[in-house]
């Protein structure tokens, strides 16, 4: 892999993110090994997560386990090739100097996973891959956080496998510096009945993109896929997938929105396939975007690609400002010009949290997002 090979904007599917340009004039090194094993995590403590730890792109700490009922995860010698990856997906199998690859499997309990990416401030490259399997009729849920001030190039890929009747719940949280570039690309395959619930809160740097293709194989798949970003200044999140339905009786749902300040740039790219196979599938999809101030840049592209002819498929896109009618009454009823746009647009995003998240995780959720609003000065 060498700077050429990222893609930028002459490549249809990056014309709004260039990661070549991002990434700069040259690839960071690999990043080494990490010396000590980290300090565990602070959020989530009510939730007891089982934690795995990264750290500028290497395995820091996993707790190989082998227990009854929660969650297991193993450490295995990396299973060749991806099937079906995206060059940067393939490109973080490859390059990832570990010679082993973390693999949770889903147990009895709903006990969650936290994988944490964590970034210091090493100008350097890592490449991670994460497996995950969910078992017949079982759940997994998986926190997967992005932190830390990191400066130098994130490549992550994420295989996950959900077997028939079984659910995979994710929950992406971004969050990272001004100057780091990250990709994090996601490869999620659904058999009959299975379920995708996921839900990525971006908070943007100076390129971070989180991808997720989804194949629905099976009979009933479902797919939930909602999201939020907020890009203030000097900050790019871009927020894209792909749906595959290959098979009957499938639906999916997503909604995303997003805010963007001067300087700041917000990206949606939404597709969903509906292969002549896939008859019955109902697919919605819903993109908003607020721009904040003159100079905020949002671009969203939405698409359907429709194959059957016994479907209910839709989507809809749109973007603007503040509604100035509710900004007035908010005003009219002394609440400050900006407590009311910061009220508004806490709405206007927390619409894309899905319903039965934990409370802790919600409260960190919507933490987030007060704290982005408190700091952005509306």
């Amino acid at each position: 892999m060498n700077l050429a090979d990222l893609p930028n904007r002459r490549n249809e599917a990056w014309k709004y993110s260039d990661l070549r340009a991002a990434v700069g004039d040259a690839l960071p090194p690999l990043a080494q090994a990490p010396a000590n094993a980290p300090a565990a995590g602070k959020l989530f403590a009510s939730l007891k997560p089982i934690e795995i730890v990264f750290e500028n792109g290497r395995i820091a700490h996993w707790p190989e386990r082998n227990v009854r009922k929660a969650s297991r995860v193993l450490s295995k010698q990396y299973p060749g090739e991806p099937r079906g990856a995206t060059p940067l997906g393939a490109w973080a199998a490859e390059l990832s100097p570990d010679e082993w690859m973390p693999i949770i499997e889903a147990g009895e309990d709903e006990r969650p996973v936290w994988v944490r990416m964590v970034g210091d401030t090493s100008p350097t490259s890592g490449h991670a891959r994460v497996g995950l399997v969910v078992g017949a009729g079982r759940t997994l849920n998986l926190i997967e956080t992005y932190e830390g001030p990191a400066v130098g190039f994130t490549n992550v890929l994420i295989e996950g496998f959900v077997a028939e009747g079984a659910t995979l719940n994710r929950t992406v949280i971004q969050d990272a510096s001004e100057k780091a570039a990250l990709v994090s690309t996601a490869q999620i395959k659904l058999e009959r009945n299975g379920h995708l619930s996921q839900y990525v809160l971006a908070l943007g740097a100076k390129l971070a993109r989180i991808e997720t293709h989804v194949n629905a194989e099976g009979d009933g798949a479902m797919v939930t896929l909602n999201g939020a970003y907020l890009s203030g200044a000097g900050r790019h999140a871009d927020l894209t997938s792909v749906i595959e339905h290959k098979a009957p009786g499938g639906a999916t749902r997503q909604l995303i929105k997003g805010v963007a300040r001067k300087g700041g740039r917000g990206v949606f790219q939404g597709k969903i396939v509906v292969e002549r196979a896939a008859q019955k599938t109902d697919a919605r999809q819903h993109h908003q975007g607020l721009l904040l101030e003159d100079g905020a840049e949002i671009f969203a592209k939405p698409e359907l690609m429709i194959h059957a002819d016994d479907v209910q498929c839709a989507h809809g896109n749109t973007a603007g400002g503040l509604d100035e009618r509710a900004l007035f009454y908010m005003r009219s009823r002394g609440i400050p010009e900006a407590e009311a746009r910061a009220l508004l647009i806490e709405a206007f995003l927390a619409e894309t949290i899905p319903n039965g998240l934990p409370e802790a995780l919600r409260d960190e959720l919507t933490g987030l997002i007060r704290t982005w609003l408190a700091g952005a000065r509306l």
